[in-house]
């Protein structure tokens, strides 16, 4: 048994000698054989070598991959442009969807307090009324005594009306049909500049001291309320009558599109804002069923 063992053990020590065993390559040359140059290695050494030049190798083949573009050629590898064009598409989508979101709430807005502007002005008519019979001219008899329900529409009616100026007259020369209507000044001051349509001016500049503010013409609500780069802090507000007043250039905007306005309440502070601007003013415009009028005819500034 221990013949055994010292004979596997020699074989042991075989193995390791061969491969640290010393061999030499010689250069010669093939016309003199003089020795040009020669090279003394071993079994172990190469297989050494070879391991460590191996592992450099794939370890510069894995870092020229992870970290170049040329690892996108690699089938089933993610396209890193086509990524960020996805993530740049899914971010355009969210922002749009916000904003048609925030469209839709502002429009909800809109209608909420348009139905609210014209059930104001919707009066049920809970007058008594004649009668008649197809089948005969007989006027049957009808109670005319006021109702208390009828009183409290009538007291109603007449607050609504107090600011309304009734006048025949004014109601057969305005082609517009807007007799009636006290318009509140905007601003009180002075008119620097008139309305001029063929020159694309479609309003009036009114000057008056700085941070003066801009007021509601009529009850309305805001349809747009926004900076421009010409016209710098700009509010549109929709009255009743299908009549839209627009002021401009105005420093700060103090109501957001979706507000109910009521006639006199500050919209907006004058300013100088855009770059059609040249001073501190405001420029207002009225427009009716999307035409253009002169808020000088209707207003006193």
């Amino acid at each position: 048994m221990a013949k055994v063992n010292k004979q596997n053990k020699n074989e042991e020590i075989g193995l390791l000698d061969r491969l640290r065993k010393k061999d030499r390559l010689i250069v010669v040359d093939l016309e003199t054989y003089e020795e040009i140059r020669h090279f003394n290695f071993s079994t172990l050494g190469i297989i050494i070598y070879s391991l460590f030049f191996a592992f450099i190798i794939i370890t510069l083949t894995w870092l020229f991959i992870a970290f170049t573009p040329i690892r996108q050629t690699i089938p089933g590898y993610p396209n890193i442009s086509k990524q960020k064009e996805l993530a740049y598409k899914s971010k355009e989508n969210k922002e749009w969807l916000a904003a048609q979101q925030e469209k839709l709430n502002q429009e909800h807005i809109y209608y909420k307090n348009l139905k609210t502007i014209l059930s104001d002005s919707i009066v049920a008519n809970n007058s008594n009324q004649l009668i008649t019979d197809s089948n005969s001219t007989k006027i049957e008899k009808q109670n005319f005594e006021i109702s208390k329900n009828d009183s409290i529409l009538r007291q109603k009616i007449d607050e609504k009306e107090k600011y309304l100026i009734k006048s025949n007259k004014l109601k057969q020369n305005n082609k517009n049909d807007l007799s009636g209507i006290l318009f509140f000044p905007p601003l009180n001051g002075s008119i620097s500049d008139s309305i001029n349509t063929q020159k694309g001016h479609y309003g009036v500049d009114i000057i008056a001291p700085k941070d003066e503010p801009v007021k509601s013409t009529l009850n309305g609500t805001v349809i747009f309320a926004d900076w421009t780069p010409d016209n710098g802090n700009v509010i549109h507000i929709q009255h009743a009558h299908n009549l839209i007043s627009v002021y401009k250039h105005n420093s700060v905007l103090l109501k957001k599109v979706g507000d109910y306005v009521k006639t006199g309440e500050p919209i907006a502070i004058i300013g100088n804002s855009g770059k059609l601007s040249t001073g501190p003013h405001l420029h207002f415009e009225l427009w009716h069923k999307g035409i253009v009028l002169n808020p000088v005819n209707y207003i006193i500034f």
